[in-house]
């Protein structure tokens, strides 16, 4: 039975609506107010909550904050009951997070005709969050214990060689098999710490009241920082001879760690789905309000259909491309773009390289 919280502080408004609501078989649970209302939602998880504006105590847009602080609750349909009908109180009401609105006097057609239009809307939307779960899953079974043995498989035998033979060992070798079981747990880590901002990613993307990406303390030159992530991940790689970069010197108002983790992901793509040799160019330019950064790389390229399935932990080719990682990267950087207001842009061609492009507020 669906259940639904209607808070209202006239009792003959909030009897009137419980009796008609209860007629249509819904399971209604009352309240004279915000407070009364918080104290409800400790003990039920309503399916959408039909709130009075104006009352006493805490009224219907403080009710609604705290609701979407919350992120247990902060998807529940809410639909705003009004007695006014100016334009400015209506959008102000929808400003703030409401779903829908009703102006009183209302006839009983409406109110059933609002509930189901947000009711199956907010199905819709739970079962496409269902699906896309379900295929992340899946996704995960198949690709992350690949992603965590193949570290943890260098890690165990280099260091288990190490134990049985370290007098024997030059300091030749032992440099070299403590790098890789340092460079294999760097890997290790950074699928780890992915893993978990696109955990995070996720519930910011499926609550439709929560953002990341904050602004910065202050300015952020694009073209300093940007050089030098590039820079730092073309080392990595070992191939800052592949590197060209043309930054024009802009600054931005967006966090450093989320410009940082957006750029250090695809570019770091760049240099992993091209070989040594292969140039990777990244540039950087005003666009109106935005900034644009273009990275291209002159690799493998994709095929539309391969564009189209990027994921997390969706990998293209896994059986040409060992290198390729969990996929992890790329989608946690394009979730950010999108909680930055941004956009991506993708242009790839098989043989022929991958250019991603994105665009963030200038302003932030």
């Amino acid at each position: 039975m669906t259940k639904i919280l209607l808070v209202e502080d006239d009792l003959d408004v909030r009897q009137n609506l419980q009796d008609l609501l209860e007629a249509e078989q819904f399971k209604v649970y009352v309240a004279e107010n915000g407070l009364l209302a918080l104290d409800v939602l400790e003990n039920i998880t309503p399916d959408l909550i039909i709130c009075d504006v104006m009352m006493p105590g805490l009224d219907g847009p403080g009710l609604l904050k705290w609701i979407t602080d919350d992120p247990n609750l902060a998807s529940i349909p809410f639909i705003f009951l009004t007695a006014k009908a100016d334009p400015a109180d209506v959008r102000e009401a929808m400003n703030i997070g409401a779903d829908d609105y009703l102006t009183k006097p209302f006839t009983r057609e409406q109110l059933l005709k609002t509930i189901t239009s947000r009711l199956e809307k907010s199905n819709k939307v739970e079962k496409k969050y269902e699906s896309q779960f379900d295929e992340l899953r899946s996704n995960i079974a198949v690709s992350l214990p690949h992603e965590l043995r193949t570290p943890l498989t260098g890690i165990m035998g280099f260091s288990e060689y190490l134990i049985e033979n370290l007098e024997s060992t030059t300091k030749e070798e032992l440099k070299e098999y403590l790098t890789y079981i340092y460079n294999s747990g760097k890997r290790l880590n950074r699928l780890v710490e992915n893993y978990i901002a696109f955990s995070e990613l996720q519930i910011k993307r499926h609550n439709r009241n929560l953002k990341m990406g904050q602004l910065a303390n202050k300015p952020l030159s694009v073209k300093e920082y940007l050089i030098q992530i590039s820079q730092t991940v073309s080392y990595e790689h070992e191939r800052e001879e592949d590197l060209e970069v043309k930054a024009e010197d802009i600054e931005i108002n967006v966090a450093e760690k989320d410009f940082e983790k957006i750029c250090v992901e695809l570019i770091d793509n760049a240099f992993r789905f091209s070989k040594r040799g292969q140039k990777v160019h990244i540039s950087c330019v005003p666009d109106g309000d935005f900034v644009e950064v273009s990275i291209r790389d002159h690799g493998h390229g994709m095929s539309n259909s391969q564009v189209g399935k990027l994921g997390g932990f969706v990998q293209i080719d896994r059986d040409k491309n060992e290198q390729q990682g969990s996929g992890l990267g790329f989608t946690i950087a394009r979730h950010l773009i999108e909680l930055l207001d941004g956009t991506m842009k993708i242009d790839s061609k098989v043989n022929f390289g991958t250019t991603v492009s994105f665009k963030i507020p200038i302003s932030g």
